[in-house]
C-alpha cells in the first residue's frame, strides 16, 4: 500500500452501495461499487477520479476493501478487472 493514504478510514455506504476511500483535501473520489446480500459481497467496479489517477489509490482501496471483507467475514466474487489483478498479485489480502 502507499504509505500516504493507509491511515485513512474505508467508509461503507449502503444507500449507493459503495465502499469509499474519503482523500482529505481533494474533490475527488475513489470508490468500490458493490452488491451484497446476506454475508456475501459481489465487487463490480472500482473508479478513481481522474484528478486523483497515478497516485495509488487504486492499489490502497483495494487492499482496505478485502481487508474490511475479511473483517466483517463476509465471502466474495470479484467483477472488476482492475480488482481481479490486484488479488491476484496480493494473495495474502
Amino acid at each position: 500500500m502507499n504509505n500516504k493514504y493507509t491511515t485513512l478510514a474505508l467508509i461503507n455506504n449502503t444507500a449507493e452501495h459503495k465502499l469509499e476511500l474519503p482523500i482529505p483535501g481533494s474533490e475527488g473520489y475513489a470508490f468500490v461499487r458493490y452488491g451484497l446480500k446476506d454475508n456475501h459481497i459481489d465487487l463490480h467496479h472500482i473508479e478513481v477520479s481522474r484528478n486523483l489517477r497515478g497516485q495509488g489509490i487504486a492499489s490502497d482501496l483495494a487492499a482496505k476493501v478485502f481487508e474490511y471483507i475479511g473483517q466483517q467475514g463476509w465471502t466474495y466474487t470479484i467483477y472488476c478487472s482492475f480488482l481481479k489483478t490486484w488479488k491476484n498479485r496480493h494473495e495474502e489480502a
